[in-house]
């Protein structure tokens, strides 16, 4: 990881919530994913990976607003139990702009506008997992993986234009992709968390096997 990477590149405007970010069936499976994903070691924070910076994150499409979605925060990966202010809801995001209106306790993910351009792309996706996988990442071309080009840097303008494309080439769900920019990078993305969640699993078995 560069110097940079972890850190919001994007200008945001952040207020403070009236409620609960999601309900609470969407909580749940929030929390029992973050969990089973930390246990792996796919998404957490460790002294002796990425120079000590919490990695990875869990986004879903909000249900009463779907043009609305819940992402955990910034550098929260570290932290053992989700609860709700670790959760930031994207009400209103502009890649052109670099710029995202959000309601939250605490800063969203540096990763905000990937997952908001994956859910853009694609109406039909609900859920975003990005993990950080070596043994995936440096096996992409024997898995078939599409990939987001190494020139193409996390958290940029050029990483959300390059995932529309990806999306839009690549239009089977649920869908797991690289990005080589940005190191051991990971997304899964599907219509459910079990759908996403699967699909990466799936492919981590088939490498450990």
């Amino acid at each position: 990881m560069s110097a940079a990477e972890g850190t919001i590149r994007f200008a945001y405007a952040l207020e403070p919530p009236d409620g609960p970010p999601v309900g609470e069936e969407t909580f749940a499976e929030l929390a029992g994913w973050r969990t089973i994903l930390r246990r792996l070691g796919l998404l957490g924070q460790e002294p002796d990976r990425y120079q000590g910076l919490g990695f990875g994150n869990l986004s879903s499409r909000a249900t009463d607003r779907p043009t609305e979605f819940v992402i955990t925060a910034s550098q929260t990966s570290g932290i053992d139990r989700l609860s709700d202010e670790h959760l930031v809801r994207i009400t209103y995001s502009n890649p052109e702009r670099f710029w995202v209106d959000a309601v939250g306790r605490q800063p969203p993910s540096s990763e905000t506008l990937t997952h908001a351009m994956v859910y853009r792309a694609d109406p039909s996706v609900g859920w975003v997992f990005h993990v950080h996988c070596p043994e995936l990442w440096e096996r992409h071309e024997a898995l078939a993986l599409p990939a987001a080009a190494e020139d193409v840097e996390y958290g940029s303008p050029a990483m959300a234009a390059a995932v529309t494309e990806l999306l839009v080439r690549h239009p089977a769900r649920p869908i797991v992709f690289v990005t080589l920019g940005h190191r051991d990078g990971v997304f899964a993305c599907g219509a459910s968390a079990a759908a996403t969640g699967g699909a990466l699993l799936g492919l981590l078995a088939r490498v450990l096997g």
